[in-house]
């Protein structure tokens, strides 16, 4: 039954991914902002606090002024990229996200926990994806609803400069979701490698 669902539903994200949650707003989660927004995705960004939040967005904007100083963007670009920025401190803000990707703290714990609220939030076809690149992806699939949409999608950091992103196929994953999460990758114009 999950392999008859996984085709439309793969059809369809494929068409309608524009907006990206990401959880967390330390260098990992900037860096991840800032590649997603430049692949013309909207993202919301959640923190803690609200002031952290937006001065994470902030901290975009002056590596993008720098980037319009040297004349690898324009101002219009850069004002396009952060207009798709938004800073949030409630996760319910996260609700209506296509693919919502965490860059908290590495602890298994925390992480479970965080994926089990996420689950109860967004809409039933996003996928949670987590940026771990060393606690098991399907420890925190089984705590949700959903263990079929959900993978590990791992950027490397620096994320604004790092070519190549990781998607990280627990057992439970559907093919449309890691189908959907290399799509993702190489729309932020990085190279993805399935592990």
């Amino acid at each position: 039954m999950t392999g008859h669902r996984a085709r439309p539903l793969s059809r369809r994200m494929h068409m309608t991914i524009k907006t990206v949650g990401v959880v967390g707003s330390g260098i990992m989660g900037s860096g991840l902002a800032e590649v997603i927004a430049r692949g013309g995705m909207n993202v919301i960004v959640r923190s803690r606090s609200q002031a952290t939040a937006e001065a994470m967005v902030a901290s975009v904007g002056k590596g993008l002024s720098k980037q319009v100083e040297k004349g690898r963007l324009t101002e219009e670009e850069k004002a396009a990229i952060l207009g798709r920025i938004t800073a949030v401190s409630e996760l319910s803000a996260l609700a209506d996200c296509d693919l919502v990707i965490e860059s908290v703290v590495e602890d298994l714990q925390t992480k479970k926990s965080l994926f089990a609220e996420l689950d109860a939030i967004v809409k039933p076809t996003a996928i949670l994806a987590t940026n771990t690149s060393t606690l098991p992806v399907i420890e925190l699939a089984m705590c949700t609803s959903r263990p079929e949409l959900v993978c590990g999608i791992h950027f490397f950091n620096p994320a604004t400069a790092m070519p190549l992103v990781e998607i990280v196929r627990p057992l439970s994953a559907s093919d449309s979701t890691i189908e959907i999460a290399t799509a993702f990758a190489e729309t932020c114009t990085k190279q993805p490698v399935q592990v």
